[in-house]
């Protein structure tokens, strides 16, 4: 959990960095790829439905930590 603000480029970074986890997990694994893409849809819906960073870069941290794993 981050303890600390998150700010908007931290936020595009993670984006980034999430997307491509997914690309490596996907090619690593091509039939997970329809559950990678709801992961990140998830995580999209979670951006549009608030507006507190805290809480979205939580969204991005957990499933960056769940492609890390996937690798």
């Amino acid at each position: 959990p981050a303890a600390f603000a998150c700010t908007e480029d931290e936020l595009q970074a993670k984006s980034i960095e999430l997307a491509g986890l997914v690309k490596t997990a996907v090619a690593k694994d091509p039939s997970k790829a329809d559950a990678w893409r709801q992961r990140q849809i998830e995580v999209d819906r979670t951006a549009e439905q608030t507006t507190d960073l805290a809480t979205i870069c939580a969204a991005y941290d957990k499933a960056i930590a769940e492609a890390k794993t996937a690798q």
